[in-house]
């Protein structure tokens, strides 16, 4: 999709990035318009990438914050990274809405302590800011920290659950979607009926254009939970991009009645209409 230019393709990307904002808040916006293939050349992009300037994003941070005493004591924590003084930072950062830094010293007091909630706890922060950053570099910062979050939360609790989060992790990392596509086959072999895991092979499949397979992944989630409009939505996406548009109207229609938001339902019966306008 990304190659072409018809004012149609162009309509329904922008409808796709619009509902995709309400269907995957709690995680990322969903971008159908990722090149197909295996995605490779995404580590040279990286590797290209200018490192984040974690020192430089601090002190912008700091510039915020008036009290010379507060700042002072700011310097003192970091210096001596106890528990106690992490602790401070978390807190102080908390209150004050910066959620990176909030994150950062989670991330470090997880360390000391080998604890899996904070890991959680920070990777959750790193994942959700990432959501909304619009600084390419702070993005990837963000994402890279969320894959290191979740990976030590593995070291101390490999349930389904995290192994998920970690695939998802992966996935929205960019540079190794393998990595997280190989952890998600390894849950569905041991259990098909895992509607979370074979929801975001869905994803992944319209993500890479594999249609074929995001429409097996995704019926059977829609098999499992029929009342998930998301997944509704995502397999209709998939026949439409197979020039099934009947089937996608269907689908379309079905998730239309199910959403509780009317903004977005107002978007996806535009959606429904722009379809039968090219069909």
């Amino acid at each position: 999709m990304k190659n072409k230019t018809t004012q149609w393709i162009a309509i329904a990307s922008c409808t796709i990035l619009f509902i995709g904002i309400y269907l995957f808040a709690d995680t990322k916006k969903i971008q159908i318009e990722k090149p197909a293939g295996p995605m490779a050349n995404r580590d040279a992009q990286k590797e290209s990438a200018p490192d984040f300037d974690w020192d430089g994003y601090m002190k912008k941070v700091k510039s915020s914050i008036a009290s010379t005493d507060t700042l002072n004591l700011i310097t003192g924590w970091e210096k001596a990274p106890s528990e106690t003084n992490l602790k401070n930072l978390i807190d102080l950062y908390h209150k004050r809405g910066e959620s990176v830094a909030e994150a950062y010293y989670t991330l470090q007091l997880a360390n000391i302590k080998k604890d899996s909630k904070l890991d959680l706890r920070a990777g959750e922060l790193f994942s959700a800011t990432a959501g909304i950053s619009n600084d390419e570099t702070l993005h990837q910062f963000l994402l890279d920290k969320t894959v290191e979050c979740y990976k030590n939360v593995m070291t101390l609790d490999s349930t389904t659950d995290n192994r998920l989060k970690l695939a998802t992790a992966y996935m929205d990392q960019g540079t190794t979607p393998m990595m997280g596509v190989g952890i998600l086959l390894d849950v569905v072999s041991k259990d098909s009926n895992n509607a979370d895991a074979q929801l975001l092979l869905g994803k992944f499949g319209i993500v890479s254009h594999q249609y074929d397979k995001a429409i097996v992944r995704l019926e059977k989630v829609v098999s499992l939970r029929p009342q998930n409009y998301d997944a509704l939505f995502l397999l209709a996406e998939a026949y439409r991009a197979k020039g099934d548009k009947e089937k996608a109207i269907q689908l379309l229609e079905k998730c239309s009645k199910m959403v509780d938001k009317p903004e977005l339902k107002k978007e996806i019966d535009q959606y429904i209409k722009n379809i039968k306008a090219k069909s």
